[in-house]
């Protein structure tokens, strides 16, 4: 099993330096080959693979020009072309876009495949030494690769890759419905009680302190020093918003974890909802990181995660008589069945309905049918994440 533990790097001057010329080194191989690989391909209709890149780097290497490239280390730089052929394999698979340049002015980053120890003060990295480090945790697993990485605020960090025993066995607990919203962050069903978690909103919170250092960038000569260092005013500030936002989403998922044995959450379709009138309160809430992280952490645990399509109508729908209200609105935030008269909260609602069918889904060892009408057609529902729903008219 595989896992990874990020910390804080604090290297020294020549350190920082050594890095600096790293990351240069890896972002120009990166660069050139992107560039010497976009040009073959529209001259003979055929791109470089990683075996011909490595060749053309060891002679590139030797070239009067390019003898600098040799102060960083040879892995790095091997393990940069191997990045760029992955990225190209995602493109052609339609896994993400196409390769973009990469700019020194932005995050800078870089991988160690081998060679990388962990010491009492910190790691010792190829060619820099002993970095000094905080590792919070005993690293007992053997170590896969090492990605230092450079932020805009200037702060440095290792993400470092373990191989561990899986030791993992199946975690007992509760079965809890997830709904997850806007007004309630979550809404949590476990069978007996419902509780909620209001979301912290930190980009709202930090909003003023953010306006006024961009207004103060904005004041400032273009290429100037204190341009510069208004620049990183302004990603101090990004930094805080996201620290905040990862380190809520952080506990709250270990919350949910500890207490439950599956946890069954809706399939939602946050870049849609992102396009919408309510783009900003969407990704400050974080659905798609929440899910993330209690899909990875259940499944260190022993436990599930199980996705319903997007599609159910877990808000429409009652949870007594399992009438379908499509009279509903967004702004309706409690309604009561005109079928057998009972009142619901919505959220608390959607939450039962979802561990409903999450139970259902589990029982039948499969991905569920259903026959509900979406968009006034008859659809069933394939997958629960992976496959999206398609409907013919």
């Amino acid at each position: 099993m595989l896992t990874a533990l990020k910390v804080r790097l604090y290297p020294n001057k020549e350190q920082q330096i050594a890095l600096a010329k790293n990351f240069g080194c890896c972002r120009m191989v990166w660069n050139y080959y992107l560039n010497k690989t976009n040009t073959q391909y529209q001259d003979t209709g055929k791109g470089m693979s990683y075996c011909d890149m490595a060749k053309d780097l060891t002679q590139l290497k030797k070239h009067e020009n390019f003898l600098w490239l040799k102060e960083a280390s040879s892995s790095a730089l091997q393990q940069s072309l191997k990045n760029l052929e992955v990225a190209f394999k995602n493109f052609f698979e339609h896994r993400s876009g196409f390769p973009k340049f990469k700019s020194k002015h932005r995050k800078q980053s870089l991988r160690y495949p081998e060679a990388c120890h962990i010491k009492k003060n910190g790691i010792q990295l190829p060619k820099l030494g002993v970095v000094k480090a905080v590792i919070s945790k005993n690293i007992s697993g053997k170590i896969k690769s090492v990605t230092v990485s450079k932020d805009t605020t200037d702060k440095y960090f290792a993400a470092i890759l373990l191989e561990l025993e899986d030791n993992s066995s199946v975690k007992e607990g509760k079965i809890s419905g997830v709904d997850l919203g806007l007004s309630s962050l979550v809404t949590v069903f476990d069978g007996e009680t419902v509780y909620k978690v209001d979301p912290i909103k930190p980009t709202r919170k930090y909003a003023k302190r953010l306006r006024r250092r961009q207004q103060s960038l904005s004041r400032k000569s273009l290429g100037s020093n204190n341009r510069k260092k208004q620049v990183k005013r302004v990603a101090k500030v990004h930094q805080k918003i996201a620290n905040t936002r990862l380190d809520f989403l952080h506990k709250l998922s270990r919350k949910l974890v500890n207490e439950n044995q599956v946890v069954v959450v809706e399939d939602l379709c946050v870049k849609g909802l992102a396009r919408t009138k309510l783009a900003k309160s969407v990704l400050d809430a974080g659905f798609g990181m929440l899910v993330n992280f209690l899909g990875y952490k259940l499944k260190r645990e022993g436990g599930m995660l199980v996705e319903i399509d997007r599609f159910f109508p877990s808000t429409k729908l009652c949870n007594c008589c399992k009438f379908k209200n499509d009279s509903i609105t967004l702004s309706n935030r409690e309604w009561t069945c005109p079928k057998c008269g009972t009142h619901h909260d919505r959220d608390e609602n959607a939450s039962k309905n979802l561990r409903e069918e999450g139970i259902r889904i589990l029982s039948t060892s499969t991905d569920g049918q259903s026959g509900f009408q979406a968009c006034g057609e008859d659809v069933s529902l394939v997958s629960n994440s992976a496959k999206k729903l398609s409907s013919m008219k």
